[in-house]
């Protein structure tokens, strides 16, 4: 498999040539690359990727809207829809180190000293009231300074200078952790920002696990074949060998600066905060570039970090409950689990299992089997006719969350709720469903009374 993003899209081209579109009309990075693909999905129910050919400002064309399907997801991983949480799970289970190599298309260009402008990328303003261009598709990596723990994830950076960016970390996070050692230490942080890469790169990098879980090994797995890597050029930071551009920077000890407002995945626009300081010392990027964007908040981006976090959570359920059958996280914070339950009390275990597993998740439902987790109509119904809220209805307070949720009182110190939503006291012993007899549903035929 290709490990470049050009490959993938090569991939889609040839196997779904209506879901990539070239736009060659000027465009302004202000509002109009994010204002063209909500109305798409909401005014022609279409998620295509779009290339921007012709952005005012810059010579790097716009990438855009690549994780807006499952099945394009799928294709990244070579496997069908249905399978993405299988696929994943075995690159979590079966990881498979990278390796290192000593030239790489990534470092095709390489721009220090006076030629670092950042100022010469797209400047993507994306919601109204937003501070200023920002970056959104930037994947960090970076090392633990104590040891050979390396961490992958994505951090959002407010474009504050021709060589500076802020960057928001996720309290209580690895990078979080990362960067608190190094600045007890004294130390800059070194740190690479990785642009423009092959979507298994991008799920990989979401991997939830322990701290010393890899997440490039991760995405060996997915690709079924090692990570390429390669040293940067002024750290020893490694970075993926086929990206289209990597930033290569330092966090530094003790700086904070203004961030924001900025609209986030939850809808809303959260106002200004202190964050970290980034110093980029180089830029390096293929000669012909691509710059990736991700449009925040919309299936862009809420697709993406979905089937990672399914999958960490299935496998976290799975440990408490092995006869768990789905899991789905359907909005921010949300997460919905279908259990056989075989003993009473499975329903809260799988409850607190989620919680445990997840830092951001907040509202868990949990459903038997029979309840399929993607129709939130039949959510809806079990809620309904399984629930009794001073029965089933289960409430932490005083715990860590999100540090982006806008109705905590302070950056992400919260409360959490799970209902149990299954039959009492089984499935077995509950109220019977009614159905059509299952002889007369299979023999029935649509087409012999209502003809297409």
């Amino acid at each position: 498999m290709g490990q470049d993003l050009k490959a993938y899209l090569d991939a889609v081209k040839r196997r779904k040539p209506d879901e990539l579109h070239v736009v060659s009309r000027p465009i302004d990075p202000a509002y109009e690359i994010t204002a063209l693909v909500v109305k798409l999905e909401k005014e022609r129910r279409r998620r295509p990727i779009l290339l921007f050919e012709n952005v005012k400002g810059t010579k790097f064309p716009v990438l855009t809207n690549v994780h807006a399907s499952r099945s394009r997801l799928a294709l990244a991983l070579n496997c069908a829809p249905d399978a993405m949480l299988t696929t994943y799970l075995k690159a979590m289970d079966k990881p498979i180190s990278p390796r290192v190599v000593d030239a790489a298309p990534a470092q095709e260009v390489v721009l220090t000293g006076a030629d670092v402008d950042l100022y010469a990328l797209p400047q993507i303003v994306h919601h109204e009231g937003d501070a200023g261009p920002y970056i959104t598709s930037a994947i960090s990596f970076a090392r633990d300074p104590t040891s050979e723990t390396w961490n992958c994830a994505y951090n959002r950076l407010m474009i504050q200078g021709r060589d500076t960016t802020s960057i928001h970390l996720t309290l209580g996070k690895h990078l979080w952790e990362f960067q608190r050692i190094a600045e007890q230490r004294g130390e800059v942080l070194p740190l690479a920002l990785v642009i423009g890469v092959h979507p298994a790169i991008a799920l990989g990098a979401l991997a939830i696990g322990s701290i010393d879980e890899d997440e490039r090994a991760i995405m060996g797995g997915l690709f079924g074949e090692p990570l390429e890597l390669v040293r940067c050029r002024t750290s020893d930071v490694l970075v993926p060998a086929h990206a289209e551009m990597v930033l290569e920077c330092e966090i530094l000890p003790g700086k904070r600066t203004a961030e924001g407002p900025f609209g986030e995945f939850t809808g809303y626009s959260l106002g200004e905060r202190q964050r970290e300081v980034v110093k980029v010392r180089a830029i390096t990027h293929r000669r012909d570039a691509m710059f990736q964007d991700i449009t925040v908040a919309h299936l862009d981006h809420m697709l993406l970090s979905t089937i990672p976090m399914e999958a960490n959570l299935y496998r976290a359920v799975r440990a408490m409950v092995p006869s768990v059958r789905a899991v789905r996280v359907p909005a921010p914070f949300t997460c919905y689990v279908a259990i056989e339950q075989r003993l009473v009390g499975q329903a809260k275990n799988a409850i607190m299992a989620v919680f445990g597993a997840d830092l951001y998740m907040k509202r868990v439902v949990v459903v038997d089997h029979d309840v399929d987790v993607f129709d939130d109509r039949q959510i809806s119904w079990a809620l309904a006719t399984r629930c009794q809220p001073d029965r089933d209805i289960t409430l932490v307070t005083h715990a860590r969350g999100s540090d982006l949720d806008p109705s905590t009182r302070e950056d992400g110190y919260t409360a959490k709720w799970g209902v149990d939503a299954t039959a009492k006291p089984s499935l077995g012993a509950y109220t019977p469903r009614h159905r059509v007899p299952p002889q007369v549903w299979e023999r029935l035929r649509l087409d012999d009374f209502l003809p297409q």
